[in-house]
């Protein structure tokens, strides 16, 4: 699920965003996605490759904004590269195996997929382009046993742009 498509004054915005936080203004944007969300969706924020002092904070605050259940159940593994010049095929290779189920995160048994009535988990980031990262986040959690519903993201660049 995307807010809209990642181009024009959401594109705008999203990067302001980035830089200058708005709660207000963010709020604006994920309304309608928590309308689609379900109540008792888990979310997951994709961390970001670099540091935390300069990390993007959309992720972790797209959950807060969407008022649900957030757990922090993923961490890099290894650096990755910035990648809005990588092509697909190289996003794809960038992000595999970059992301592990934080092993100092204790996971209840609630979020696992073998449960008879798990929530549904939802990878949460701001902007999702050719799904190299989320595939890779989902990835690490399936390690783990654990099902993602879904990806919700402020802005989906148009199909066929991958840069």
């Amino acid at each position: 699920m995307a807010a809209g498509w990642y181009e024009g004054e959401l594109r705008n915005l999203i990067l302001q965003l980035r830089c200058h936080p708005d709660r207000r203004l963010l709020h604006a944007l994920t309304e309608g996605l928590g309308a689609a969300l379900p109540n008792d969706a888990v979310l997951v924020p994709i961390p970001g490759w670099k540091a935390e002092s300069r990390s993007n904070p959309l992720p972790l605050m797209i959950c807060r904004s969407l008022q649900r259940t957030t757990r922090s159940l993923l961490k890099r593994s290894r650096p990755t590269v910035g990648q809005h010049h990588l092509n697909r095929q190289q996003r794809m290779t960038n992000q595999r195996g970059s992301f592990v189920v934080d092993p100092g995160v204790a996971i209840s048994r609630a979020v696992l997929s073998s449960e008879e009535r798990a929530p549904e988990l939802w990878l949460v980031d701001d902007i999702l382009t050719s799904g190299a990262t989320a595939l890779a986040a989902m990835d690490a959690l399936n390690v783990r046993r654990m099902t993602v519903s879904g990806v919700i993201c402020l802005g989906r660049t148009p199909l066929g742009r991958t840069r």
